[in-house]
C-alpha cells in the first residue's frame, strides 16, 4: 500500500502493482496506470487523474519502493 495526499483530498492508501515499467494504482474511482519518466514526473497511461495527482502518487510510489 502507498499513501499519498491528493490536492483537495485527504491522505489516501493506494494498492499498487507492477510487472514492468508501468504501475497499476487502484483508486476509489477505478484503476489508473502510470509510467515513470525518470525525471521526477509520471505519465498517465490510462485513467482519469490530473497530472499533478499522477506526480504526487508517483512520488509516493518511488518513496515506497526505495524503503
Amino acid at each position: 500500500m502507498v499513501s499519498a495526499t491528493i490536492p483537495g483530498g485527504s491522505d489516501q492508501q493506494y494498492k499498487v502493482t507492477h510487472q514492468d515499467e508501468t504501475f497499476a494504482v487502484e483508486t476509489d474511482s477505478g484503476t489508473i496506470t502510470l509510467i515513470n519518466n525518470g525525471d521526477n514526473s509520471w505519465s498517465i497511461v490510462n485513467g482519469d487523474i490530473s497530472q499533478e495527482s499522477a506526480n504526487i502518487i508517483g512520488q509516493a510510489i518511488e518513496d515506497h519502493y526505495q524503503k
